[in-house]
């Protein structure tokens, strides 16, 4: 999922692919229920994108989703204030993502 050169599009195929890999993996042979939580959440999440009917739908979901798959989320409370930490986890999909948005914005 990480090209070095040009961000792939990571299809909803492809998540469901990325799916049956992970299955394949040597963890899977011992599923944890947080393996097979996050095998739930990306079979749910390529088969909404795949469902919906209307393509510009479809493709701000499919955008959300990619912005959702390469980053990652910490909330922690320090001295009292909330303190919210955004990492990107996959840079070429989040740069992909960015440029998209952009692009819908600009079509708006």
């Amino acid at each position: 999922m990480t090209a070095k050169k040009k961000p792939a599009r990571l299809s909803p195929v492809s998540q469901l692919q990325g799916v049956l890999v992970v299955l394949e993996s040597r963890k899977a042979k011992n599923p944890t229920a947080e393996l097979l939580t996050a095998i739930r959440e990306m079979v749910s999440d390529a088969l909404a994108v795949l469902q919906e009917p209307d393509p510009t739908k479809q493709r701000i979901a499919f955008v959300l989703l990619a912005v959702q798959q390469s980053t990652q989320v910490a909330i922690k409370e320090v001295r009292g204030k909330r303190l919210t930490r955004v990492t990107i986890i996959d840079q070429p999909l989040y740069h992909w993502a960015l440029e998209e948005i952009h692009a819908l914005a600009g079509a708006a």
